[in-house]
C-alpha cells in the first residue's frame, strides 16, 4: 500500500476544500453584510462625546464598539456612578414612595436600558468577528484547494 495519495483522492480533496472555502467566504460575507444593513437601518450616529468617530453612522464593528463604550459611560454618569447593586441597596434603605426612591428607580431603569443597548451593540461586534473568521478561513481553504489542484495538475 502506497502512502502517496492517488490522483483521484487529491482531486476530490482539492474540490471539497475549494467548495468548503467558497461556502465559508459566502457565509462570512453574507453575515457581515446583514449585520451592517441592520445597524444602518437603526440610523444610529456616534455621539459627540465619543473618544473617536463622533458624528459617524454606526455601521461597522469599530463604530458599534465605540457606541457601546459611550452608552456605558453615559449610563454610569446618569446613575451618579452607581451600579445596579448600589441602587438596589439604596432602595432597601429608603421609603418606597419617597422622591429618592423614585430617582433611584429612574437610575436603575437607565442602567438597564443602557446595558441592553450595549449588549446588542457588542453582539454585533462579535458577529462581525465571527463573520471575518469564517471569511478568512474560507479564503485559506480556497488557497489550499487551489494549491492541491496545481499539485494534481503537475503530477
Amino acid at each position: 500500500m502506497s502512502s502517496v495519495p492517488t490522483a483521484f483522492a487529491l482531486r476530490r480533496t482539492a474540490g471539497l476544500t475549494v467548495a468548503a472555502g467558497s461556502l465559508f467566504v459566502a457565509v462570512g460575507a453574507g453575515a457581515w453584510i446583514t449585520v451592517t444593513k441592520q445597524l444602518r437601518d437603526e440610523k444610529i450616529t456616534v455621539p459627540g462625546n465619543a473618544p473617536i468617530l463622533a458624528g459617524k453612522p454606526v455601521q461597522g464593528p469599530v463604530t458599534a464598539y465605540v457606541e457601546a463604550l459611550v452608552i456605558k459611560g453615559n449610563a454610569e454618569r446618569g446613575a451618579g456612578g452607581r451600579t445596579f447593586a448600589d441602587i438596589s441597596a439604596a432602595l432597601r434603605g429608603v421609603d418606597a414612595s419617597s422622591d429618592e426612591a423614585v430617582e433611584l428607580r429612574k437610575q436603575s431603569a437607565a442602567l438597564s436600558t443602557g446595558a441592553s443597548l450595549r449588549t446588542s451593540l457588542l453582539t454585533s461586534v462579535l458577529a462581525y468577528g465571527v463573520s471575518a473568521f469564517a471569511g478568512g478561513l474560507g479564503a485559506f481553504f480556497l488557497i489550499v484547494g487551489t494549491q492541491l489542484r496545481q499539485v494534481d495538475a503537475a503530477g
